[in-house]
């Protein structure tokens, strides 16, 4: 259930206070992927650039547990000038670094280009043909608590993902601003929904098999344009117990870039009894 005025995080000064919203499915003690990629995103995209830029990719690593407590972004620029910039964006709890992203800009301008010999986009169903996900009326029991994934987001899923194993689509949108009171830059919203990507192609069964994504890529090519965000994934697994997901990213207008993530896999804890 959202309520008006709620959000991801609220500003207290320079400390991130996150709400029940960022908490995630793997533990109700740790936010979701997506919430802190958000507000990395947001820390670096702020930085200041010399001319013009857009942030074309997006590496975020969760080292640790984000808890739901308050934490620090600390930023620095690591390569600063007038065609490209690289910044990072550390993520902090309690003294303890708990995620680190790195962020490429390039700079932006106006081309002339010839047109595109790749084949024309042929775009899929748009969201309001697509299936609502709700996941408790699915029987999905996520327990008392607000989550992500479950409250902060609407699901539109097409050809059954997110409800059936194999490749998925869907189109996703945030609910709640990522920070009270501000509205959240396309950059934001795609880092927000990009870590959703790891469920939308379902090739083990989540009750059996854990396939958390210590990390996630993002490539963009163009920002975002509106609030719906469309995603189509293919996941791979290998007996090693590592996997990987590889989502492509588009809108109504057609495609604006990729996110990959790597995927950590292991048998879930059997009932004890």
């Amino acid at each position: 259930m959202i309520d008006p005025g709620d959000a991801l995080f609220r500003l207290d000064g320079d400390v991130v206070v996150p709400t029940d919203l960022t908490r995630g499915g793997w533990s109700d003690d740790a936010q979701h992927g997506g919430p802190p990629s958000a507000l990395a995103a947001r820390a670096i995209e702020a930085l200041p650039t010399a001319v013009p830029m857009e942030v074309v990719r997006l590496t975020v690593d969760l080292h640790r547990v984000v808890p739901l407590t308050p934490l620090r972004v600390e930023t620095r620029i690591l390569r600063d000038g007038r065609r490209i910039q690289l910044a990072e964006a550390a993520i902090v709890a309690d003294g303890v670094e708990v995620a680190t992203a790195r962020g490429l800009k390039i700079r932006v301008t106006e081309l002339d280009l010839p047109p595109s010999p790749n084949p024309p986009w042929r775009p899929p169903p748009g969201p309001a043909e697509g299936e609502l996900v709700d996941w408790r009326s699915l029987g999905h029991d996520w327990g008392p608590h607000r989550r992500f994934h479950v409250d902060a987001i609407e699901i539109r899923s097409l050809d059954d993902s997110f409800l059936r194993p194999g490749p998925g689509r869907s189109w996703l949108r945030l609910l709640v601003p990522v920070v009270a009171g501000e509205e959240p830059s396309p950059l934001v919203r795609v880092a927000a929904l990009a870590d959703v990507a790891n469920g939308n192609s379902q090739t083990l069964d989540p009750t059996r098999w854990s396939y958390v994504n210590p990390d996630l890529t993002l490539h963009l090519h163009r920002p975002l344009d509106g609030e719906w965000l469309g995603m189509a994934s293919l996941a791979h697994q290998h007996p090693s117990g590592i996997g990987l997901a590889d989502t492509e990213l588009f809108d109504p207008r057609g495609p604006i870039g990729r996110v990959a993530q790597s995927q950590l896999i292991a048998p879930q804890p059997r009932p004890s009894g």
